[in-house]
């Protein structure tokens, strides 16, 4: 016999079934919603069983029913409770249900969450959060040093959202790894960006000092092109008038005169002629332009050894905890 049963979630199914004591002789499920249909198959069958058969067609061709109320294709149960673990075999269905079991089969499943994801978004959060922290401390000087907690909330939500909330303790910990590696890295390269930065202004202060001593001796031979004592004379008083001192040319002893001619006349003389060389220069003025090896290892460890007591400071060692605590929090959604 053929049953043709409506669920009541709206599904449409029918089965081939062979009745046993007029009752159905296994389980049969919603295709759908998996409600048990089984009571509304018995149900079926008894109206089926106890209907009398047809009259056999009158003269004349008119076919008449002793019944003119027969039973309808599809039976629509009545409100049922969902039955609890029904162990029975399911029943065979024919091929009208195969439009509504592809229906269903179409819903994809909503993504699982994922480990490997969500590490892969803890990394990328923890870096772009350090690259943001290290350019606001190198170029606008900023020391704000809660600026690590955004640091480890962007790596939290970064590990959050692409790991679908996988929330284990395992990706939390290593996303608050990656934070306080990323942040402590971030401020030793800082600290080492303005250490070069100030020895680079000190070197270029040593090469700007023969430039600009050039430039004076060449003014300095100017006023005094012959050496004489009177052109010594007028340039002293007048030098030493320049710093708040005003004096007379008269003023001027024998002895002023010279000490200036024998020991810082050649040298300006020699600056503007171009006989005095930049290296011996600096050599003699006991200026270093350039750092060999041994002294950028030595300021290396003095870099270091600074960084380490800032590092060790209480507001540091706070942001950094909180940095990483907020981390583990989003991830493991504690």
């Amino acid at each position: 016999m053929e049953l043709k049963v409506v669920c009541q979630c709206g599904q449409k199914f029918k089965f081939d079934v062979e009745p046993v004591n007029g009752q159905m002789p296994f389980a049969v499920n919603c295709p759908v919603c998996n409600l048990d249909g089984t009571v509304t198959a018995n149900a079926m069958l008894a109206q089926m069983l106890t209907a009398p058969p047809p009259v056999a067609p009158a003269p004349g061709g008119l076919r008449i029913n002793r019944h003119a109320d027969s039973a309808p294709d599809f039976v629509s149960p009545p409100p049922l409770a969902p039955a609890a673990g029904a162990s029975a075999p399911q029943a065979r269905m024919t091929g009208s249900t195969r439009p509504f079991a592809a229906a269903a089969a179409a819903q994809t499943p909503a993504k699982q969450p994922s480990f490997g994801m969500g590490l892969l978004g803890g990394f990328i959060g923890a870096f772009v959060g350090v690259v943001i922290y290290f350019l606001i401390f190198k170029f606008t000087g900023m020391r704000f040093k809660l600026l690590a907690v955004g640091v480890g909330a962007l790596a939290g939500w970064f590990a959050e959202f692409l790991g679908k909330g996988e929330g284990s303790k395992e990706l939390g910990g290593i996303t608050a790894v990656f934070v306080l590696a990323g942040v402590i890295g971030a401020q030793y390269f800082v600290a080492l960006g303005w250490w070069h930065q100030f020895d680079e202004m000190e070197l270029k202060a040593a090469q700007s000092a023969y430039t600009n001593s050039v430039a004076e001796a060449r003014e300095v031979v100017k006023v005094i092109p012959t050496g004489s004592d009177a052109e010594v004379r007028a340039y002293l008083a007048k030098s030493s008038g320049e710093d708040g001192e005003k004096l007379k040319p008269s003023d001027i002893s024998d002895g002023d005169i010279k000490f200036f001619r024998e020991n810082q006349l050649p040298e300006y003389q020699g600056l503007a002629s171009g006989q005095i060389t930049k290296e011996e220069y600096e050599k003699k003025h006991e200026l270093k332009t350039t750092q060999t090896q041994a002294e950028k290892d030595s300021e290396e460890k003095t870099v270091k050894t600074i960084f380490l007591l800032l590092l060790l400071s209480k507001a540091n060692l706070f942001s950094l905890a909180a940095a990483a605590g907020l981390a583990f929090k989003l991830c493991t959604n504690a």
